[in-house]
């Protein structure tokens, strides 16, 4: 991290904030707030709001301040419809590609999930490196660069539902079942498990965005 400009170092943190739910939809974002918060100058606070901007996790509003974007229902669906498209990709070029070395890092991080988490925020620490785990395995720079926007856009839609998710029912097997199809080098079945996953997040996700936004 300390290689990167300062400008990089800054975005990557603000990035970090919004993913584990630090940073709230709709909480108002400022230069100065940034600049206190990692004892820089404005210029690069400036150029990590333009790149989050740009990139859709900030906005603006009628007044001109900046806040974070809100994740209503019909961003939340376009944010699974990509996780979906990418976790498939990544699944199925892993099972393509994954050396010995790789199913025995992947199968380290599954056996963390089979002992157990503590808590949500243990749960999606472990279930974000497997999925980057895959991810690297998959070795695409460019769905590389789309799988870590979409975590990010995964992790604030988590923030508006945290502590109402069920992540133990189905997740490990889920997870198992991914790990298996790289392992064997199926193609198909990687992909298939990949889009089940997703799909039961997208359905328990969206199902508690909803009943949050009719309260």
């Amino acid at each position: 991290m300390t290689d990167l400009p300062l400008s990089d170092q800054v975005y990557a943190k603000v990035r970090e904030l919004l993913r584990d739910g630090a940073f709230v939809s709709g909480q108002r974002i400022s230069e100065a707030e940034i600049c206190d918060r990692f004892q820089v100058s404005r210029t690069p606070a400036r150029e990590a709001i333009r790149r989050l901007l740009n990139e859709g996790f900030l906005t603006t509003v009628e007044s001109g301040r900046i806040i974070v974007a809100p994740i209503d229902i019909e961003r939340a669906e376009e944010i699974y419809d990509m996780r979906e498209a990418v976790e498939c990709l990544a699944a199925k070029l892993s099972a393509k590609k994954a050396t010995t070395k790789d199913l025995i890092e992947l199968r380290g991080i599954l056996d963390e999930q089979r002992r157990g988490a503590t808590d949500e925020t243990d749960f999606l620490d472990i279930n974000d490196r497997f999925h980057r785990c895959v991810y690297k395995i998959a070795s695409n720079r460019y769905l590389l660069r789309s799988a870590e926007i979409l975590l990010v856009s995964a992790g604030m839609i988590r923030g508006t539902t945290q502590g109402r998710y069920d992540y133990n029912t189905w997740s490990l097997k889920d997870h198992e079942e991914i790990y298996q199809a790289i392992e064997d080098g199926n193609t198909t079945a990687a992909e298939d498990a990949a889009r089940r996953h997703v799909r039961r997040g997208r359905m328990q996700r969206i199902s508690l965005l909803k009943t949050l936004s009719s309260v």
